[in-house]
């Protein structure tokens, strides 16, 4: 194997764990750091309500905020456990039973198994831009713009076609993405007798998928964006160091 395609290999796989990391970025993003989202989901898919005719109980939305604020802190490993006591029918009483408990903590196992991840593909990232630049000194740029932009071609356009396909019936992908990461089966509810699934309907888990989407392809096209100028300008000075 020649130096360089040893080169464009490691800015390809450079490329993927960057973009894997910019995707688990995009997911905290929205799920941690837009403000007023769960409020506004709540509201729009009116969730008191839905407690009040599925199982004859009477909650608040400040109630309701503060169990998902509890919630996400145990998804990312700030809780240690899923006991959430809030005022219902104007008494406390432990929100979640124990198997939405049960699959709770399954999701945050999956959560946390993708931050850390993360942290691995950032050192990844770090040793095999040490690597590039040691092999190809003041070139290193160039390679890694150049194999982040072909790199991000064919992950942007299968991104592009794997939304549309979801889109096209995100119950169905729905199902099987819990088929796949949850095949233990604790993932199925009955809206009478989980509070878990009334304030966080099918609707709401496609909401936040498609703000996670754009934020992770706008983030995309804006580093794309950025590659693409500095391999133009790479390009342009070697053409000028040539003449």
């Amino acid at each position: 194997m020649s130096n360089s395609l040893r080169y464009r290999l490691a800015a390809a796989a450079f490329s993927l764990l960057l973009l894997f990391i910019l995707f688990v970025t995009s997911f905290e993003a929205v799920c941690y750091r837009m403000p007023g989202l769960y409020e506004k989901e709540f509201r729009k898919y009116n969730v008191l309500r839905n407690l009040s005719y599925w199982r004859g109980e009477e909650m608040d939305m400040d109630g309701i905020l503060e169990v998902m604020d509890e919630t996400m802190a145990f998804l990312r490993g700030n809780r240690e456990d899923l006991i959430v006591e809030v005022p219902i029918d104007g008494r406390l009483q432990e929100f979640y039973n124990p198997d939405e408990i049960s699959h709770m903590t399954d999701v945050r196992n999956l959560f946390v198994l993708f931050l850390r991840l993360r942290a691995v593909s950032v050192i990844l990232c770090l040793a095999l831009m040490l690597y590039i630049i040691r092999g190809v000194h003041s070139d290193w740029a160039a390679v890694l713009s150049r194999g982040f932009c072909r790199t991000c071609g064919i992950v942007l356009a299968a991104a592009l076609a794997l939304g549309l396909l979801i889109s096209t019936d995100f119950s169905k992908y729905f199902v099987i993405f819990h088929e796949m990461f949850f095949s233990q089966g604790n993932w199925m509810f009955d809206v009478r007798k989980s509070r878990m699934i009334d304030i966080m309907p099918e609707e709401f888990f496609s909401d936040i998928a498609l703000y996670i989407a754009v934020t992770f392809v706008v983030s995309l096209l804006v580093l794309l964006a950025v590659s693409a100028v500095i391999s133009r300008k790479c390009r342009l000075r070697g053409g000028k160091g040539s003449r």
